[in-house]
């Protein structure tokens, strides 16, 4: 691709945004065979240090930008047009392998598109980036036996998060704009704050389900991006109605424009009460606040007092009961050693007292009506706090082998104990956006999480729109991540 036209060098063109894209396949100053082309080069490149490629599918996206192309100088381009787009593992892409992670089904591929995977192609988009994934998606870090250890584009020692961890690390890496993620304990938000990208967990019903997966309230896809112009594109292509799906509520587009936040009212509470976040998370989190408070916002501090030990135990257990206790028996003990070390701690859990899921239900009923005494029913539109305790977590951490994590003298949970997203999974009817707040002093992003009460989607994005321009991160405007290979010889 020549850009020498354009303005835009070989590192920005890696980090343009769909809708910066998509504006300039339509103008005709870039064109989408040759764009994959940049893209495909760095996502080769960043394998050898970021690891966050699962497997590349570069024939088939080489095919349907040429149709991309066509369909530009045709006038019948669709809304993402020839933009490239990761896709979670997780994620079924027919005829691509889903082993889940995990050399148990090594040799497994998807026979059906996921709901969100029609719609994505439906609208043009090209997948060709298959995004790593922790086994069976229930780990807060990004490894496994069969991919390795993705790490953070920003710090390389540290972790991406996870589960939706490779799409995260994806996006920061500059080889493509969009990716989709899956949610069920923080999978969304926690990559998306320590990857420094945008993350939304709608609720549930936005989006489609895949077949199956109809009761899982608790967990949904979503978008993951990082831009929030972006962000809005590709939810506004992911929702509503799909023939596979009884559960989609009826379509809904957002805006795209927002208004600022004039006498709108917001409640935060950093950590919930909990005495181990770290400073420099704090530090970002209140200047984010700041940012709020410029663009016209009443931000104001409410105490809850939340005990994270049990809403975490209590999810854990819920998901147990829905599927994960009856997904783990059904792996064979020969097949048993196989596993990673968290997989075979949950198996083990399963051959014990089967768990229920009423609990879950109670636990989130007692949540939000602490919510609607503390934040809704006092006239707060919306709600903010942290994504995670602290960003000083290894990128190959194994909560098996260390299960506490000492946060300044304070012992937590190192599998969830960490993390601050568990309780909106119960709350599952709450619409979460995670959005950055910069970065930690240890290089790595930092992020936070705007809630609004049931279904109220509209709010966290004004919300999240006037951060944006409020500016107070940075990420991905001004400060990117080190230049990897490809694009440091390519500049």
């Amino acid at each position: 691709m020549n850009t020498s036209n354009t303005g835009i060098t070989m590192h920005d063109a890696n980090y343009l945004s769909a809708t910066e894209l998509l504006a300039c396949f339509r103008a005709g100053s870039l064109d989408p065979v040759a764009y994959l082309e940049v893209l495909v080069e760095a996502a080769a490149c960043q394998q050898s240090t970021v690891n966050c490629a699962a497997k590349l599918f570069v024939d088939e996206a080489r095919i349907m930008a040429l149709e991309a192309r066509r369909r530009y100088a045709d006038g019948t381009a669709r809304p993402l047009e020839g933009v490239p787009v990761i896709i979670k593992e997780e994620t079924s892409v027919k005829g691509w392998p889903r082993p889940l992670a995990s050399l148990v089904f090594k040799d497994k591929v998807a026979t059906e598109n996921h709901p969100i995977v029609d719609k994505l192609l439906e609208a043009g988009a090209i997948p060709y980036f298959q995004a790593t994934n922790p086994e069976f998606c229930v780990l807060g870090h990004t490894w496994s036996k069969m991919y390795g250890v993705t790490r953070n584009p920003w710090a390389l020692p540290y972790s991406v998060g996870g589960s939706s961890g490779g799409s995260g690390a994806a996006l920061a890496a500059g080889v493509a704009p969009l990716a989709t993620g899956s949610d069920m304990a923080g999978s969304i938000r926690l990559p998306a704050s320590l990857c420094g990208v945008y993350g939304y967990k709608p609720p549930f019903g936005r989006l489609p389900c895949a077949p199956g997966d109809e009761y899982m309230v608790q967990a949904v896809e979503g978008p993951m991006t990082r831009t929030f112009d972006d962000l809005v594109l590709m939810q506004n292509v992911l929702s509503g109605p799909h023939p596979a799906s009884f559960t989609t509520l009826p379509y809904a587009a957002l805006p795209t424009e927002y208004g600022d936040l004039r006498g709108m009212r917001i409640a935060y509470s950093p950590a919930f009460g909990h005495p181990a976040l770290a400073a420099d998370v704090k530090r970002n989190l209140l200047l984010a606040l700041d940012g709020l408070r410029q663009r016209g916002a009443i931000v104001e501090e409410v105490e809850l007092n939340w005990n994270l030990d049990e809403i975490n135990s209590v999810l854990l257990d819920g998901l147990r009961a829905i599927f994960v206790d009856e997904f783990m028996t059904d792996i064979s003990d020969a097949d048993a050693a196989k596993l990673c070390s968290y997989s075979t701690h949950l198996r083990d859990a399963a051959g014990k007292a089967r768990p229920s899921v009423m609990p879950s239900a109670a636990l989130g009923q007692q949540l939000h009506r602490e919510m609607q005494d503390k934040v809704w029913g006092q006239g707060y539109k919306a709600f903010i706090c942290a994504s995670m305790l602290t960003t000083n977590l290894a990128a190959d951490q194994d909560p098996m082998l260390e299960p506490l994590l000492d946060l300044d003298g304070h012992q937590v949970d190192a599998y969830l104990g960490w993390c601050l997203t568990p309780p909106f999974n119960l709350l599952n009817r709450y619409p979460v956006l995670a959005a950055p707040t910069g970065l930690s002093d240890l290089g790595v992003p930092t992020g936070m999480q705007i809630v609004a009460n049931a279904y109220d989607d509209e709010t966290v994005f004004q919300i999240a729109a006037n951060h944006a321009r409020a500016g107070t991160s940075r990420l991905f405007i001004e400060r990117f991540p080190e230049k990897f290979p490809s694009l440091s010889q390519a500049a």
